[in-house]
Parts: structure tokens; sequence; C-alpha cells
């Protein structure tokens, strides 16, 4: 017989004072009562600097993946949480991109222009690539093979010794 799992909150906190643990519980167990694992919790009357939401991401796609049900709230909270994890993700990586920290506004006037530049040679070697694309499918659509002396993108160079 199979357990049914589902991933819910449980309200704690008091009256007109919500707070909510998310919670991996038994379908059949009471809303705020026995529960196998807490996941994190959900504050919706946070103010200022208090957190909203915290949720362990890991452990819910390991719920998820093993059958357990999550609640439509549930289902939003960690959509929310999953979008500010790569917001903050996305973050991380332009700060390391502009090389600069709040303090070192030199460093990041020195590092910009190159970040600049990286971004041109990526471009340029796409352009190539898609360029080489088009013309081993213009090459494959007229029935004819590469010619063997030109440079294969895919791999090394012949040594002319």
């Amino acid at each position: 017989m199979a357990i049914l799992v589902t991933i819910r909150l449980a309200r704690h906190g008091g009256k007109k004072n919500p707070f909510y643990h998310v919670t991996v519980a038994e379908k059949s167990a009471r809303r705020d009562g026995r529960f196998i694992e807490r996941l994190g919790f959900y504050n919706p009357i946070a103010r200022g600097g208090e957190e909203e939401l915290r949720i362990d991401l890991d452990r819910v796609d390991y719920w998820l993946a093993n059958g357990a049900q999550a609640t439509d709230r549930v289902r939003q909270l960690v959509y929310r949480s999953r979008n500010a994890h790569l917001e903050e993700l996305a973050g991380d990586e332009t700060a390391i991109v502009d090389g600069a920290t709040a303090g070192d506004e030199a460093g990041a006037a020195e590092e910009a222009p190159a970040a600049g530049e990286v971004a041109e040679a990526a471009a340029a070697d796409e352009a190539a690539t898609a360029d080489e694309a088009l013309v081993a499918d213009e090459a494959a659509a007229a029935g004819e093979a590469p010619a063997a002396d030109e440079p294969s993108a895919t791999g090394p160079s012949p040594d002319p010794e």
C-alpha cells in the first residue's frame, strides 16, 4: 500500500498574525499535525528586512521526484523562490563580469572594456561557426563533401610536415 505524501503549508503564529511552515506530510495527517519533513517557511506579513520566504529547493525536487504532490499555493511559492534564486545568481554573475566591488570603481572602469571585448569575440566565434555550418549544409544539398584542404571546425588541422 502506497503512502500518499503532500507538500503543504502548516499554519503557525497567532490570531491575525499568520506564519506558515512548508512541510511534507501524509495526506491523511491533520493540517498542523504530524509531518515528515519541514522544507522551509512562508511569512506573508513580513515587513522591512524580514525574510518572507525560504524553501529548500533541493529537498522539494527530491520529494516531487519521489511522488509527493504539492498544493497549489506551495507550487506558487516554489516558483517564486526559484525565480528569486535565479535572479540572485544572475546578480552574482554580473558582479563577476564587472570585476569590481562597490568600493572598487577604478577596477570596474578597467575591467568593463575587457568584458565587452570578450562578448564581441564570442559573437564573432558564433558567426564563424554559423557560416561554416551554412557552407556545409549547402555542400550537402549539392551532394558534395567539404574539401579536404579546408580546416574543419570539429577537428585539429592537419600538420603540413
